[in-house]
């Protein structure tokens, strides 16, 4: 009896064992089977031995995971998150939204503020910069949207569907030549250690440079100068100063800091917008490098951006006051001579000769008496100083009707390079020995790229101009000496220089005549946007501009940049005007090189 109880005890001990422990504790030692004893405590061996084969189950499984998840993140590593490419796309398009043409000018100024709160996000600068891109070619898509317009293109030889194609083609390339600039500034700009501040600031042992500072001067720097230089095929077309090109109460200062002074105030404007969201916001994503250092702090950046802008606003004021007094009153009438041909009458139904043309103008130039009469690029499309019955028949028309004019032509050196040419006719009937001939020319349009010799047949033929395959480009900023004064001409794609413009005034230009020839797009915004850059040189230079298209439009903008004369695309016109001279030299024009 005594025994049974002592044999069920041993039976319940039994019962609760599992065989990996019995197996397990067969091969331990007696100093492991004391340790063991305490409940809950495990020896290393025993563990190892325990897990074993489950070890190395797991640890093929969890390398095998591994494997997938970094060859899954060294290929997403490459690209954005989908919702921050779709940020970017949205910001960029609404940005565009401010251009010429759609008139959201408001839009410009927390349009970029998107951007910054992208590249303030703590990810690979090689993201950044798509990121900048992305936003960049959203941006320039909309606002090159007239870039569609340059279909029909049967005056090329390509017709239906595939002028179609080439004027979408040629849409892509420019935008996504000017999205290059927003990448290499996102490039750049993702380097930079920032706070959102308008001074240092040291976090830890690292010193963060001004924000607020820092980036306008990078955006004007890259986007406005380096990227668009002239020499690297800059198309410098839609920087951000243009969108306020109706609002010239903010745009007078320009005479002092130029466009790019407008376009580093806007940009001021956004960063200290996205400053304030970075600062503010709690949940999600972090904007770190565009925090101010409290809520208190980012308050006084705003009240502080707040009095930069209305104090250029009213430095530009008084510098508007100044230009009226030194520049004559507008009491020089001009006629500006919108002969309403366009590519498709010049190459495909109609080729007008000389004489057909000479007589076209006679026409449009019987009511024009005593003025400054101005004619439009390629209104004489031929070589003028080889042609005497044309230059008798200019001086004719000069001499009986008082007229001084600027003329679109041809010329070429005595080597044989043609250059787009602008000539002076005086009211006595002299040609002016001096030939302006264009220094700005467009990229494909005008000349031929070298790299464009590696390209099809098709492309070299977008080449195609008056002078057969392509211009030479002019060195020279000159005026013509008429007797109301001196006139500096540009031809077509200059206004969109501050460089050259400021140059020319520099030569001694008191007014200045830009002549264009816009029928290659048709029906579109092109003019529209060409006129908005003339407000910006005007204003910069502090000199009456006048803008004359062959198909419109056509303005006369004064010294503050307000239009006072525009007639719209359409038919032939006579634009009637006044202008006035200005012999002083605007501080802007003077630095800005």
């Amino acid at each position: 009896m005594a025994g049974k109880p002592t044999s069920k005890k041993k039976k319940r001990k039994a019962v609760p064992e599992r065989a990996d422990v019995k197996k397990s504790a067969t091969k331990r030692s007696p100093t492991q089977k004391a340790t063991t004893q305490k409940p809950r405590a495990k020896n290393p061996a025993q563990k190892n031995s325990a897990t074993k084969k489950q070890s190395l189950k797991e640890f093929v499984q969890e390398n095998s995971v591994a494997t997938d998840s970094r060859s899954r993140f060294s290929f997403a590593a490459l690209f954005p998150e989908s919702g921050q490419l779709l940020a970017a796309i949205g910001g960029g398009v609404t940005l565009g939204l401010a251009c010429p043409g759609f008139e959201q000018w408001y839009l410009a100024w927390v349009g970029l503020a998107p951007l910054f709160l992208l590249l303030a996000i703590d990810q690979s600068s090689w993201k950044r910069t798509q990121i900048g891109f992305v936003y960049g070619l959203a941006y320039n898509l909309t606002y090159l949207h007239w870039y569609l317009g340059l279909a029909p293109l049967d005056w090329l030889g390509f017709h239906g569907i595939m002028g179609d194609f080439l004027a979408a083609f040629a849409w892509l390339f420019c935008a996504t030549h000017q999205a290059l600039a927003f990448g290499v500034f996102a490039l750049i700009a993702g380097k930079i250690p920032m706070s959102g501040s308008f001074t240092f600031k040291k976090v830890g042992d690292h010193l963060r440079l001004p924000g607020l500072v820092c980036l306008p001067l990078l955006w004007v720097l890259v986007v406005n100068r380096l990227c668009n230089a002239q020499d690297l095929m800059g198309v410098p077309w839609t920087q951000l100063e243009y969108t306020q090109y109706k609002q010239t109460f903010i745009l007078q200062a320009a005479s002092l800091f130029g466009g790019i002074g407008v376009s580093a105030l806007i940009v001021l404007v956004n960063v200290t917008v996205a400053s304030l969201i970075a600062t503010f916001k709690k949940k999600g994503l972090s904007f770190d490098s565009l925090k101010a250092l409290s809520k208190e702090a980012a308050y006084y950046h705003c009240l502080a951006t707040a009095l930069i802008v209305g104090a250029f606003a009213a430095l530009g004021m008084w510098q508007s006051d100044i230009a009226k007094k030194q520049s004559s009153a507008p009491q020089t009438p001009v006629a500006i001579v919108q002969a309403g041909i366009n590519i498709d009458m010049q190459k495909s139904k109609h080729d007008y000769s000389l004489t057909e043309l000479t007589d076209f103008y006679d026409k449009l130039l019987a009511n024009c008496k005593n003025e400054l009469c101005i004619m439009t690029e390629g209104a004489l499309p031929t070589y003028l100083r080889e042609q005497p019955s044309t230059q008798k028949w200019l001086s004719e028309e000069a001499r009986s009707k008082g007229l001084d004019m600027v003329v679109g032509s041809m010329d070429r050196d005595t080597v044989g390079h043609p250059y787009n040419s602008a000539y002076g006719i005086t009211s006595s009937g002299t040609i002016l020995p001096q030939v302006y001939h264009k220094r700005y020319l467009v990229p494909f349009g005008e000349y031929t790229p070298l790299l464009v010799e590696y390209f099809p047949e098709w492309i070299k033929r977008w080449t195609n101009t008056p002078a057969g395959g392509g211009f030479s480009s002019g060195k020279e900023a000159i005026s013509f000496a008429f007797a109301a004064g001196k006139i500096a001409p540009l031809i077509c794609f200059e206004c969109i220089s501050p460089e050259q413009t400021a140059r020319s005034c520099r030569e001694g230009g008191q007014l200045l005549v830009n002549i264009s020839d816009l029928a290659w797009f048709h029906k579109s915004d092109c003019g529209l946007q060409m006129v908005a850059f003339s407000v910006l040189r005007a204003i910069e230079n502090r000199r009456y501009f006048v803008f004359a298209a062959n198909t419109g439009p056509s303005a006369v903008i004064d010294t503050t940049g307000k239009i006072t004369k525009y007639c719209p695309q359409g038919g032939e016109a006579v634009v009637k005007g006044h202008v006035g001279f200005n012999p002083h030299t605007s501080f802007f024009s003077q630095w800005y090189r």
